[in-house]
């Protein structure tokens, strides 16, 4: 059951609540565990590569960036990169202070996802609020994945989870500038943009009372892209120049499946180039087309009942169907779909078992992407191998995060009875 939002966004959320102390009572914790964690693990490449990056931003500038070496990242992230570059430029970190500088964004972005879960869903009444925010803050592959690899999706996940959280509470331009820059940071969050634009688009074009404020919708689009502008521009990128970044991201990995237990891992294993042909189609056509197909009926879905609590809904859709589907997926991009998948679980008890399902099949999946040889971390026992991570668990555990993906649409197609939810 979906509950009504308060006429007052967060005006139950006070500091002397019992469950307002508990919450910060568990953050500090959450915090003190990362920080255990941290000075532990890095996954080398990647971290190698951040240090490179921050280092050469530092010293030679955004401009100078992109042609002078690899890169497959959007500028979005590299600006908390060049801080980092900059703070060891002016202060010589040794490696482990440059490790724990790399990981504390990312920690942060957890931290601020389960606020936003905890007050989102205290938002909208929900019993669920304080120990899904605790569920998330505490989810074992949300720790391992910023405190203990170093990866930067949590951070995507919070600005992308923020302005769904605006909705109804601050200008739809700042809505719209969070979600870009969610984008430019790992385009994976993309999804979201298309339940939260159409939600904007008919509140503002139809509002129930008043006139069409046509110029919210016009300022929220220009933002949108002045945003984009802004932080593609000291990049010396163009649109274009941005697309052709974007290009070179997609390209890097052109297999089916890169270690993510997802459709084309549970279907074609991992690592099996995707232009091989079903039927004389390839396989990134298949993914790319039915990829679209889901977004579209999630788009159709979300159209039809513009509610704040139903965007969550449809967000948590899209990016389950962004994970599943498509090819050249990586095991990390199921990420920014669980805290959504936390709220929408709190509005519709449904939902509960994919997102518990889907936080496990991602915990499974990160530990095995980390601990294969060729990541040079280190190896799991040969009886872990050989049985939980053997290859047809993996596709097990692949062909459940398609069946949790089905579900996920089945609740989602069946809540026509929940049209009294009101933003």
């Amino acid at each position: 059951m979906i509950h009504r939002a308060q006429a007052s966004p967060f005006s139950d959320i006070q500091p002397a609540d019992p469950e307002v102390r508990a919450w910060w009572t568990l953050a500090a914790l959450g915090l003190l565990l990362r920080f255990v964690i941290m000075p532990y693990g890095g996954f080398p490449v990647d971290i190698g590569t951040f240090k490179a990056w921050a280092t050469s931003l530092a010293d030679n500038g955004p401009a100078a960036f992109y042609g002078a070496g690899f890169a497959d990242y959007l500028p979005g992230y590299l600006y908390v990169l060049w801080i980092i570059g900059e703070i060891n430029r002016a202060v010589r970190l040794n490696d482990w202070a440059f490790l724990f500088a790399l990981k504390l964004p990312a920690v942060l972005g957890d931290i601020g996802a389960a606020w936003l879960i905890f007050a989102t869903l205290t938002r909208f009444r929900s019993r669920l609020a304080l120990p899904l925010a605790a569920s998330y803050l505490f989810n074992p592959g949300i720790v391992f994945n910023s405190a203990f690899w170093g990866q930067a999706d949590a951070v995507a996940a919070l600005f992308s989870l923020a302005g769904v959280a605006s909705l109804g509470i601050a200008t739809p331009v700042l809505t719209a500038v969070l979600l870009v820059v969610g984008v430019l940071i790992k385009p994976q969050t993309a999804a979201v943009l298309i339940p939260t634009g159409l939600y904007l688009l008919k509140v503002l074009s139809r509002p129930p009372e008043g006139p069409s404020r046509w110029d919210l919708v016009l300022g929220a689009a220009g933002a949108g892209v002045a945003a984009l502008v802004l932080v593609i521009l000291p990049f010396g990128l163009s649109p274009v120049g941005l697309m052709g970044v974007l290009r070179t991201a997609l390209g890097v990995y052109p297999f089916s499946s890169v270690v993510a237990f997802n459709f084309w891992g549970a279907t074609q294993g991992f690592w099996q180039q995707d232009n091989v042909r079903w039927l004389g189609i390839p396989l990134y056509a298949i993914g790319t087309t039915a990829t679209l197909a889901g977004l579209i009926a999630v788009a159709v879905w979300a159209w039809k009942r513009a509610s704040i609590p139903h965007v969550f809904f449809a967000a948590a859709a899209g990016l389950v169907i962004t994970f599943a589907l498509p090819t050249r997926i990586h095991e990390r991009y199921l990420l920014p779909a669980l805290p959504f998948l936390a709220i929408a679980a709190g509005l519709d008890r449904r939902l509960v078992t994919v997102y518990a399902g889907l936080s496990l099949v991602f915990l499974l999946n990160l530990v095995y992407a980390y601990t294969r040889p060729y990541a040079q971390t280190f190896l799991l026992p040969q009886w872990i191998d050989r049985s939980i991570f053997s290859d047809p668990a993996t596709r097990v555990y692949s062909g459940v995060c398609v069946v949790l993906l089905m579900v996920t649409l089945v609740v989602l197609f069946t809540k026509i009875r929940s049209t009294d939810v009101q933003a």
